[in-house]
C-alpha cells in the first residue's frame, strides 16, 4: 500500500503539497498556501488513520461527517474509511499525517485503547510538533513510533467530548460563511449583519446555521478569530493586546474572556505552553 496516496483523491492534487516524506507505515505531506496554487475542494475516504493539522484556519473542514472550522493549535484525527475533505478551494496551510491502520491499531493495544476510536480534536502538545518537525526534517524512521503513541495518547483523552454528528447543508449559510470569512476581523461584524446579508431573520439564521455547523454563530465568529490569534502569537514582537486587536477584538478584555471560555486556559498560558519552543511552527513562516 502506499500511503502517499491517501492525502489526496488523484496524483493531481497530491502534486500540490510542498512536501511528502513517506515510509511504509506512515506519510507526512504539507500543503503550504504561500506557494499560491489552491487545493481544490474534495472529499474522500482511504483504509489509513489520518491527522490533520491546521497552521492557518481552514474555513470548511469536514470532519467525520460534520462541517467544522479547522483550528490553527489542533489536530483532527479520522478512522479508516470516515468521508473527509475541504468545502472551500484550500488556500490555508496544513500538514497531513497518514498511518498505516494495522501498525497504529497495534499501538493501540499495547496502550491499552484497543476498543476505542478517534471522535474529537485535540490541543497538540509542543513536543508532538517537535517530533514531527523532526521527522519531516531528518526522515529518522525511530520517531515514528513516539509520534504515533503521542497522537493516541492526545486524542484518547476522555475529556475530549465535542459532539460530532451529520450536519445539514443551506445554501445561504454558506454564502453567509463566505462573507464571514473575509470580514471576521472587523471588530464591528455582529451577527445581525450576517443575518441581514443571508437575507433570514436573527432567529432563523441562528437556527439553520447551529444546524449547519453544529455550532452557534458567534461561537464560530470566535473560532475564526481565536484561530487567526493562534497563528499570530508566533510572532513574538506582538502582545497579546495587539493580537487582540488584529483578530477582531475591540479590546484584550473580550479577547481574554473568549479564549478562556473556548480554549480552556489563559492566552498567554496557551502560548507558553503549546508554542514555546516549538520549532515545527516555524515550517510556514
Amino acid at each position: 500500500m502506499d500511503l502517499r496516496l491517501n492525502h489526496g483523491i488523484n496524483e493531481e492534487k497530491i502534486n500540490k503539497f510542498s512536501a511528502i516524506v513517506t515510509t511504509d507505515k506512515f506519510s507526512y505531506a504539507e500543503f503550504d498556501s504561500k506557494k499560491g496554487i489552491p487545493l481544490n475542494s474534495f472529499t474522500h475516504f482511504h483504509d489509513s488513520y489520518e491527522f490533520i493539522f491546521p497552521f492557518t484556519t481552514v474555513p470548511l473542514l469536514r470532519h467525520h461527517d460534520a462541517i467544522c472550522v479547522g483550528e490553527v493549535g489542533y489536530c483532527y484525527p479520522l478512522n479508516p474509511n470516515v468521508k473527509h475533505g475541504i468545502e472551500f478551494d484550500l488556500n490555508s496551510s496544513l500538514v497531513s499525517i497518514v498511518v498505516e491502520t494495522n501498525y497504529l491499531n497495534k499501538i493501540k493495544k499495547e496502550l491499552g485503547y484497543e476498543d476505542k476510536e478517534f471522535y474529537h480534536k485535540f490541543l497538540i502538545p509542543s513536543n508532538l510538533y517537535n517530533n514531527i518537525w523532526k521527522f519531516k526534517i531528518t526522515e529518522d524512521e525511530s520517531i515514528i513510533d513516539d509520534i504515533v503513541k503521542l497522537l493516541i495518547i492526545e486524542g484518547m483523552k476522555e475529556d475530549n467530548n465535542v459532539s460530532s454528528h451529520e450536519a445539514l447543508y443551506f445554501m445561504n449559510v454558506r454564502e453567509s460563511m463566505k462573507y464571514l470569512l473575509k470580514n471576521y476581523t472587523d471588530p464591528d461584524l455582529t451577527i445581525e449583519k450576517l443575518a441581514e446579508q443571508s437575507n433570514y431573520s436573527y432567529t432563523y439564521f441562528t437556527k439553520v446555521f447551529k444546524k449547519f455547523m453544529n455550532d452557534t454563530p458567534i461561537n464560530h465568529l470566535n473560532k475564526l478569530r481565536l484561530s487567526r490569534a493562534k497563528e499570530l502569537m508566533r510572532d513574538e514582537s506582538l502582545s497579546l493586546e495587539e493580537i487582540a486587536l488584529m483578530s477582531g477584538y475591540k479590546n484584550n478584555s473580550s479577547f481574554t474572556e473568549s479564549f478562556k471560555r473556548l480554549i480552556g486556559m489563559n492566552p498567554l498560558v496557551y502560548r507558553k505552553k503549546y508554542l514555546k519552543n516549538s520549532n515545527f511552527w516555524h515550517f510556514v513562516q
